[in-house]
């Protein structure tokens, strides 16, 4: 159904439909890339609603229960609940899941959307799966989220709902925030460890590495490894581990390799992963790519 203009102008409203239950559902856009949507919904009868999230692009959902529970079940094994009293906190990409409702109760919500660009815009677009829906937290709805919820819903003034809204995704990211991490000093030795797990990656690129197994060549734990890596390389292992493995398939794809044969070569046992993941960090397919086939 087409979205029509409540009373409130900076709100546009949709009825549900009436087969499946109660409901209204109320959105605005409070600037580029910042949805606030109000859902208030009373199902007739226990209700599983398909969810489908196409294309790259993602975003956070920051959702405050007011009454009632719901959840969420991807197709990929996520769950997300939804409670009175609660707030829930997920990133998403592309996937698939259900939204699904008790019959007969009546589930009340505040959500606020932000897409890429905009989380990418504060600073924190790290948060986001590569695929897929990511929960990053759920717990009691703060006191001071609370009082912001309040005067959202209420709110006439669209530069006060700006300020609210804002205030609302900073407190929630400011608990997102890792604890600090205590300056490490390292030794020369645990030093010489991490960049033979480097040179480890790039002789073994054909076999499928683990980080556990790098660690064990070496005699480094995880953790040790993960924070060493940041401190040396400034990045993590992982991104380091896919980058030498796309270079190096690059390569071989100008060479003349054919795209399985590639991936075979930097670790990749199924040549549809390996297609997904070359284009997803190039941009373009890997049979686009010098003399390569399919």
């Amino acid at each position: 159904m087409l979205l029509q203009e409540s009373d409130t102008p900076e709100w546009m409203r949709r009825q549900r439909d009436a087969g499946d239950g109660e409901g209204r559902f109320e959105q605005t856009t409070i600037d580029d890339g910042l949805l606030l949507v109000h859902s208030d919904f009373r199902p007739r009868q226990a209700l599983v609603e398909q969810a489908v999230r196409s294309g790259e692009a993602g975003g956070l959902v920051i959702t405050i229960g007011l009454q009632g529970r719901s959840g969420y079940v991807g197709h990929d094994g996520a769950k997300l609940r939804f409670e009175q009293g609660h707030t829930t906190v997920s990133a998403f990409r592309q996937g698939s899941g259900e939204r699904r409702f008790e019959a007969g109760q009546r589930v009340a919500q505040l959500r606020l959307l932000v897409d890429e660009p905009a989380l990418a815009r504060y600073g924190h677009a790290a948060l986001l799966p590569e695929h897929g829906v990511r929960p990053l937290g759920f717990g009691a709805t703060t006191r001071a989220s609370g009082l912001l919820v309040r005067s959202l819903l209420h709110a006439h003034d669209a530069l006060a709902m700006h300020i609210g809204v804002l205030s609302l995704l900073s407190e929630q990211l400011r608990a997102l925030q890792p604890a600090p991490v205590l300056t490490t000093r390292w030794s020369e030795a645990e030093i010489a460890k991490i960049e033979r797990v480097h040179a480890l990656m790039e002789e073994q690129l054909a076999q499928e590495l683990t980080l556990d197994y790098l660690c064990a060549q070496v005699g480094l734990s995880l953790f040790k490894l993960k924070q060493g890596w940041r401190h040396r390389y400034h990045d993590s292992p992982y991104r380091t581990l896919l980058a030498l493995r796309m270079r190096r398939a690059h390569l071989l794809l100008e060479n003349g390799c054919q795209v399985a044969q590639a991936g075979w070569q930097v670790g990749y046992r199924h040549p549809a992963n390996f297609s997904v993941a070359f284009s997803r960090y190039f941009g373009y397919a890997a049979k686009t790519v010098g003399r390569a086939g399919v």
